[in-house]
C-alpha cells in the first residue's frame, strides 16, 4: 500500500471498525448512517481517493439474517458487489472480513482457507456471495474471522450481564470454533492493509478452539462469583428459544496456520476473553 493511499472503512460503527480506530486512526471511518453499503451511488462518492478499502459493513445477526434473507442478500452480498465496483474505478483494494458461516461443520479438523465453503444459513450464503465479488478482482483479500467480541453487543457481555443476575446458564455445547477479540483482529488486519497479501487468510484468536459453553464458563469464572453453566444441544436450544434459531456449523475452527506463516500477531483467545473481562468490570 503506498504511505500517501487513504483507507476507507466501511461499517465503522461495529466491533471491528470501533476497534480499528486505534490501529489505523488516519483512515476515513463511515458508520451506517454515513453510508449505507446497499446504495451503489453513494458509495461510489464515497471512494474519492480511496487506496484501500477495510469493507466491514454486514448484516451480522445470524438469525435475523435467517428471518430477513432478502435484506441479507441485499446488505451482505449486493452491499459487497457495490463496493468492490466502486473501489475499481479508483484501482482500490478491498480488504473484507467474512466469516467461519460459509462452512457446513462437517469437516473433522481444522477448516483450511482452500476448503470449499458450503454455508448452511442465510447469513454464510449471504457472506460467501461477498467473498465471490471480492475475489472476482485479483489484488483483494479475504479475512475470515470467527466468534468476535468487542465493543457493543456480544456473546461475551451477554455471559457477562447475564452471569451478574445469577444462573443457571443454559448455553449450547455442540458447536465449536475460535473466539476473536476484535481488538486482536483488529491489529492483523491494519498489517495487512499495508502488506500485498491478496486471496484468503484466516484470522481468530489462536489456542485450542473451544464451544460456547466452554466459553461461557470460563467468562463466568473469571466474572466471579460463578453460576452454573448447563450444557445443551442445538436441537434442544432451538426447540426452547421460542423463536425462530438458524443453524449453525456444529466444527467452525478456522485453520491459522496460514497467518502464523505469515507473522500476524494472533493472541490466545483465553488471555483476550480475561483483559475483555478485566476491563468491562
Amino acid at each position: 500500500m503506498r504511505t500517501e493511499s487513504v483507507v476507507l472503512v466501511t461499517g465503522a460503527g461495529g466491533q471491528v471498525g470501533t476497534a480499528l480506530r486505534a490501529e489505523i486512526p488516519a483512515a476515513r471511518f463511515l458508520g451506517r448512517m454515513e453510508l449505507d453499503v446497499t446504495d451503489s451511488a453513494a458509495v461510489r462518492a464515497a471512494m474519492d481517493g480511496v487506496g484501500v478499502v477495510i469493507h466491514l459493513a454486514a448484516m451480522t445477526n445470524v438469525d435475523e439474517c435467517e428471518r430477513e434473507q432478502a435484506r441479507s442478500t441485499e446488505v451482505n452480498a449486493d452491499g459487497t458487489r457495490h463496493v468492490v465496483q466502486a473501489a475499481a474505478q479508483p484501482g482500490a483494494r478491498v480488504v473484507y472480513v467474512s466469516t467461519d458461516y460459509v462452512f457446513d461443520g462437517t469437516k473433522q479438523g481444522e477448516y483450511v482457507e482452500t476448503d470449499p465453503p458450503a454455508p448452511i444459513n442465510a447469513y454464510g450464503r449471504s457472506k460467501l456471495a461477498g467473498e465471490e465479488h471480492v475475489l472476482g478482482r485479483p489484488n483483494n483479500l479475504i479475512v475470515r474471522t470467527s466468534w468476535v467480541f468487542g465493543h457493543g453487543r456480544n456473546f461475551v457481555r451477554s455471559i457477562l450481564e447475564a452471569s451478574r443476575e445469577g444462573g443457571p446458564l443454559t448455553v449450547v455445547d455442540d458447536q465449536r470454533g475460535r473466539p476473536t477479540w476484535a481488538r486482536d483482529l483488529a491489529r492483523s488486519l491494519a498489517l495487512l492493509v499495508r502488506s500485498e497479501a491478496t486471496g484468503i487468510v484466516h484470522v481468530a484468536g489462536d489456542g485450542d478452539p473451544c464451544t460456547w459453553a466452554d466459553l461461557a464458563e470460563l467468562v463466568v469464572d473469571l466474572a466471579g462469583p460463578p453460576v452454573p453453566v448447563k450444557r445443551i444441544d442445538s436441537e434442544t436450544y432451538r426447540r426452547i428459544a421460542g423463536r425462530l434459531v438458524a443453524p449453525r456449523p456444529g466444527n467452525s475452527t478456522l485453520s491459522l496456520a496460514k497467518a502464523r506463516a505469515m507473522g500476524l500477531p494472533l493472541a490466545d483467545w483465553r488471555a483476550s476473553v480475561r483483559r475483555y473481562v478485566k476491563e468491562a468490570a
